[in-house]
């Protein structure tokens, strides 16, 4: 199985670059680093409801409370990709105090930081406002998807991932601001 991961890791270089350094720690253990890969490839393939900028804006945040410079680096970078405007990234250690959200963009933030809490403490008007917003299926796919950042930012803040300059507006804070810019 090994030539597959080698071949995995080939892929991942022509998609992105250069490696990202998770994958890197993944493949010494094949059944990590394929049950990651295939569950990463059909989040991407399969989940839809949300608008891309809520979604990926409320995983940011996620990575922010958890405090995953790694995963802020790559997050603002595959956000400004998708289309992001780069103040939100900019702003967003400021977002309540910012101008640049809309009002459902603050309201998945605001929800990426109660389930992003220890202990979680999630307010059920903000449920009720989310679900009347995006229906039941946003609702599941907004709470997967911060859920499913936890596990990543936790996975690559634990083995202590760092920045490898993938964004150029990068959401990570800093002693001279709220954000560094990267590249």
């Amino acid at each position: 199985m090994k030539p597959m991961r080698k071949l995995a890791l080939a892929y991942a270089r022509m998609r992105y670059g250069k490696v990202p350094e998770p994958l890197q720690q993944w493949y010494p253990h094949g059944g990590v680093f394929w049950t990651w890969s295939v569950q990463e490839s059909l989040v991407e393939a399969s989940w839809r409801t949300l608008p891309v900028n809520i979604r990926d804006l409320a995983v940011l945040k996620a990575a922010s409370v958890i405090d995953c410079p790694w995963c802020l680096d790559f997050g603002s970078h595959l956000v400004t990709e998708a289309g992001v405007d780069p103040s939100k990234v900019r702003d967003l250690h400021e977002w309540r105090d910012s101008p640049v959200y809309d009002d459902d963009e603050r309201l998945a933030l605001v929800y990426a930081e109660q389930v992003s809490a220890t202990p979680v403490v999630v307010d059920d008007e903000v449920v009720a406002r989310l679900k009347e917003r995006w229906g039941a299926k946003g609702f599941v796919e907004l709470t997967a998807s911060i859920a499913l950042e936890h596990q990543r930012s936790r996975f690559n803040k634990a083995t202590g991932a760092m920045p490898q300059g993938w964004s150029r507006v990068c959401a990570l804070p800093t002693a001279m601001g709220p954000t560094a810019t990267v590249g």
